[in-house]
């Protein structure tokens, strides 16, 4: 007869009226039963006795708990006690609070009815039906159960990929880690130290302290230090990556160190200048993000670079931290791969052409580096997007020796057979027969190291013709090597006929002595219709007698006939 109340319930005084075999006594006995028990609303103010009587079809009532703990199998409505039945399965594993989780509530998994006669409990077939709450999908999910695989699907508290069969019970103990791996799978950070980010739930020894924040539909995460997850010993950089690797070859430990301490050459890079730093661990995108995005701002975007970043290879592309000058063959650095740091890495010791080739970077840089040994006294000024140029001298700095005219010349050289060499000193020294030739007739000379188009512009410098080569009309050019049309050197005479010299297109780079003697510019004498005379003294009174010599060489190429008439 007990098996007809827990199968019927509600419906139990009418199954009995209609037994003929019942007596009559019998059912009334039956009816008073359920009048006073399982058909009698569950309220706060209702007696234990009362609240007792969901025990008397499922579960124990002598059991401790609450009501409904003490509903839930062992027993269930068959009367069976053993795990391997679904009514009973892993109802006790659940409902009672362990040493890794806190207790389950009915709720979660069914349909708690608010009397014993509401429709859908006694009145439906068993088994009870499963209807699992929309949070154990962890917000997203949208959990079921399987009652011929007798497991759950899409289940926050036992994983995506969990084996948990609700027939096999297996204990807390065992269990640990079954769900979401120890550590969980990447991109989790790969740690087995639980408590450094879960500390309010779980201790170092992996006891939980707080069992009922585990397996609650929230992952407690406190924010702290960066080297939780990244790096060590106060350092956010790794060693170690998320993922706990420390070697140098796994992308996620690289170089970083490298650039967050700086080195002899280098200064500390931050970590914002490569990643979007978040103000919280919490932060969107920040743990959910791995892994980390490359943001290069900073000094790689220096010199209107467009720097990248590229993990398949694992390579920066064209920053400026990487090679300054766009001649570099450094500009794309491997992350994984141990790199040069030592002075010029990046942009050679000296850069290339057109940077002056000097080996004594301190005459231009002094405020960044230290004399001949290439030392770097300020490391904050060097790789910082920012060329610190400050002159120890004059002109000669970066050309001439002397004087600022070559040789040497931006790249060092010396020989006269290079155009930035040529016959600069011949120029600027005065001759026995010719004055000197400011710097100013060739080209534009700046006021200041820094004016604009000195060194912000690609070499060779430019020629810009002024004074003595200009006179008589001329209109000198420099090209392919050689003047063409200087007044200086026979391309134009007074008037509108040619000179007659053979010397109008002299090569810059021929330094032999034959430019230079007397007549080969003008001719000796020049041709009519000049006076063919001889005794140059006699209308020149800037050259001796010998008419080889000067006396005034001053007053020669000046862009003036001295005329004297005898």
């Amino acid at each position: 007869m007990a098996g007809v109340v827990r199968g019927v319930q509600s419906k139990a005084c009418a199954g009995i009226a209609m037994n003929e075999l019942a007596p009559v006594g019998l059912l009334a006995a039956w009816c008073l039963m359920l009048a006073n028990g399982c058909l009698e609303r569950r309220t706060e103010a209702a007696a234990d006795v009362n609240e007792a009587r969901c025990a008397t079809c499922h579960g124990d009532p002598l059991r401790a708990g609450d009501f409904l703990q003490r509903a839930a199998p062992p027993r269930d409505s068959s009367g069976a006690s053993g795990p391997e039945y679904p009514g009973v399965g892993a109802h006790a594993i659940h409902v009672y609070a362990a040493k890794t989780h806190g207790a389950v509530a009915c709720t979660e998994c069914h349909v708690v009815p608010e009397y014993s006669s509401s429709p859908g409990h006694a009145d439906s077939a068993l088994p009870a039906e499963v209807v699992l709450q929309a949070r154990l999908g962890g917000g997203g999910g949208a959990p079921t159960y399987d009652a011929a695989a007798r497991t759950c699907t899409n289940g926050w508290c036992h994983g995506q990929r969990s084996d948990a069969v609700w027939t096999e019970v297996r204990t807390s103990e065992g269990a640990c880690g079954s769900c979401h791996g120890l550590p969980p799978r990447a991109p989790h950070p790969q740690s087995t130290r639980c408590d450094v980010c879960h500390g309010s739930v779980i201790d170092a020894d992996r006891h939980f302290s707080n069992p009922t924040l585990h397996v609650d539909g929230t992952v407690q995460v406190e924010s702290g230090a960066c080297d939780r997850c990244h790096g060590s010993a106060g350092e956010p950089a790794p060693p170690h990556d998320t993922l706990g690797n420390e070697s140098s070859r796994a992308i996620g430990v690289g170089a970083h160190r490298a650039h967050l301490a700086g080195g002899a050459y280098s200064r500390p890079m931050a970590c914002s200048e490569c990643h979007a730093v978040p103000a919280s661990a919490d932060d969107v995108d920040h743990i959910e993000g791995l892994p980390a995005r490359v943001e290069l701002t900073g000094v790689g975007m220096s010199g209107q670079r467009a720097p990248s970043w590229n993990r398949a290879t694992a390579s920066c592309s064209s920053t400026w931290c990487h090679g300054p000058s766009p001649s570099q063959q450094n500009l794309s650095p491997r992350w994984t791969s141990p790199q040069r740091s030592d002075c010029g890495s990046c942009h050679g010791a000296p850069p290339p052409a057109p940077h002056p080739q000097l080996e004594r970077c301190s005459q231009c840089h002094a405020s960044v580096v230290a004399g001949d040994d290439r030392t770097i006294i300020a490391r904050a000024l060097h790789v910082d997007g920012v060329v610190d140029v400050t002159f120890d001298g004059d002109c000669t700095a970066c050309h001439g020796d002397i004087t600022p005219a070559p040789p040497k010349d931006l790249a060092g050289n010396r020989a006269t057979t290079f155009a930035g060499v040529g016959a600069h000193q011949a120029h600027s020294n005065a001759g026995p027969r010719a004055r000197a030739v400011s710097c100013s007739e060739c080209h534009a000379v700046p006021r200041g190291a820094f004016d604009v188009g000195h060194l912000d512009s690609a070499g060779p410098a430019e020629v810009e013709f002024t004074g003595v080569a200009n006179a008589f009309g001329g209109t000198p050019l420099y090209a392919n090597g050689t003047c063409n049309g200087t007044s200086c050197h026979g391309g134009k005479f007074p008037g509108t006929h040619r000179s007659g010299g053979a010397n109008v297109s002299p090569r810059w780079t021929s330094v032999d002595g034959t430019q230079a003697s007397c007549g080969t510019c003008h001719g000796l004498p020049p041709p009519a219709p000049h006076p063919y005379q001889n005794d140059c003294s006699s209308c020149h009174r800037n050259i001796a007698s010998d008419n080889v010599s000067f006396t005034l060489p001053e007053l020669h190429v000046d862009g003036i006939v001295t005329f004297t008439v005898p």
